[in-house]
């Protein structure tokens, strides 16, 4: 049962902030030092100075909460004066050229404890991820950011209601760095937001992204309960904010995580294509001539794509090899034989075979062995540059197959999924007052 309410949102003053895209930024976890850097030049109340604040461990979380204060104080940030959700969608361009609309809406979500089965996981969390987003949570006494997650309307009930919200002008649109189109609406109308409430109640949200940001909002209620005994249901540290999008629209688009393969020790190229052909059948895609390069690597990206579609299907390429490669799973071979005591449901992902057996078993390489990144460009390229000795390439896995997971009760493998495009984050912030209380529609 997913318990949603409205807020009073904090965000930028359109009198003193005209132009959102000078001050937005992605999620704190895939923004690289290079994109840190741009941001602090862009603008004095980028995001980034609250997200990824800088200094030491010691005042850096101090820092973003000085940030926060000055910005409300000088009208930077201001406050919603009612409590509102905030309908937001998102227009891009699929890596097919497809032009695609995502649309949901930003609001508060009761917070629940996992293993209820109301709010899902997919993906694992680690401990320094959650502890320092907790301390910047506890300085700033704030949600920065969303967590995306995704609930099921088959019969466009709620797309249905905010169809009208979509034809008014938008308090905030703007290009991002990517060419991504954001829009967001502020909506405070009651009937609309009754409906959507009582709607949703029945809905299972699946997270797409914020699994950390989720588990820390999880042990800041905790700490607060501690702090304010008298709670209750309707204490804002018992939500946290979230962005919630339709699970069948066609804007759920997963990237997958491609893997970068450093080697620390001697490697025997020959032992290792040996023990690859016993269980993959090889397509090969020569460019021994340098000026065929692009063309073969186009080619090769482009069968990828289709035969990607079948299962236990790879791309390769090795560091000084004038070739790529495709891998296929043998007939015969039986996954459930090479990943003995794995859960059957995680057996079927592409993924699992290439962690669990390539690089576990046949390279004997640990996860700090292993990069990643989402652009298969920039990984075969890191691999031409001699920063990685090699690169597997994946197809993403399915939205049903991410259902299927959770369902059985299990999370998929580290950076199995990249939802694109990623929920900015400075559209709107959600203040912690204690002292307050959670409006219920």
């Amino acid at each position: 049962m997913a318990i949603i309410a409205p807020f009073r949102g904090l965000y930028y003053n359109p009198e003193k902030v005209d132009d959102l895209s000078l001050v937005v930024t992605p999620p704190y976890d895939i923004i690289t030092p290079e994109q840190q850097k741009r941001y602090r030049q862009r603008h004095a109340y980028n995001m980034i100075h609250l997200i990824l604040p800088e200094g030491g461990v010691a005042d850096r979380y101090k820092k973003a909460s000085n940030h926060l204060r000055e910005w409300e104080k000088e009208g930077i940030l201001i406050r919603e004066k009612k409590p509102s959700i905030y309908p937001y969608q998102q227009i891009f361009t699929s890596p097919s050229g497809k032009l695609i609309k995502r649309e949901g809406f930003v609001v508060l979500v009761r917070l629940e404890p996992l293993e209820l089965g109301s709010i899902i996981p997919h993906e694992h969390t680690t401990n320094n991820a959650v502890e320092d987003r907790l301390k910047l949570m506890e300085a700033c006494s704030a949600n920065l950011s969303p967590v995306f997650a995704l609930y099921p309307d088959p019969e466009k009930e709620i797309e249905g209601t905010l169809a009208e919200i979509w034809t008014l002008s938008p308090r905030y649109e703007f290009k991002d760095d990517s060419g991504i189109t954001h829009r967001l609406w502020q909506l405070d109308d009651q009937k609309i937001m009754m409906e959507i409430s009582k709607k949703m109640q029945d809905k299972t949200l699946l997270i797409a992204d914020g699994h950390h940001r989720y588990k820390t909002a999880l042990i800041y209620r905790d700490r607060m309960r501690r702090r304010y005994s008298s709670y209750s249901e309707t204490s804002p540290f018992e939500y946290t904010m979230m962005y919630l999008s339709p699970m069948e629209g066609e804007g759920v688009f997963i990237l997958p995580t491609h893997r970068l393969v450093l080697r620390r020790n001697p490697f025997d190229l020959d032992g290792f294509y040996s023990k690859l052909r016993r269980y993959f059948f090889f397509q090969i895609f020569d460019f021994r001539n340098p000026s065929t390069e692009k063309m073969v690597r186009k080619t090769f990206l482009e069968t990828l794509d289709e035969t990607g579609r079948n299962r236990y299907t790879f791309g390769l390429y090795i560091r000084g090899e004038q070739r790529y490669l495709i891998l296929t799973l043998r007939e015969g071979v039986k996954v459930g034989d090479l990943l003995k005591g794995y859960p059957q449901v995680l057996r079927e992902l592409d993924v699992s075979l290439l962690d669990e057996f390539i690089l576990k078993k046949l390279l004997k390489l640990s996860d700090i062995d292993v990069g990643l990144t989402k652009d298969r460009d920039e990984a075969l390229e890191e691999v031409q540059k001699g920063n990685y000795e090699m690169a597997f390439l994946l197809t993403p896995p399915s939205i049903q197959q991410v259902k299927k997971i959770t369902e059985a009760g299990e999370v998929m493998p580290r950076k199995t999924t990249y939802f694109y495009p990623k929920v900015a984050t400075g559209l709107v912030i959600y203040k912690i007052v204690p002292e307050e209380e959670v409006e219920l529609v």
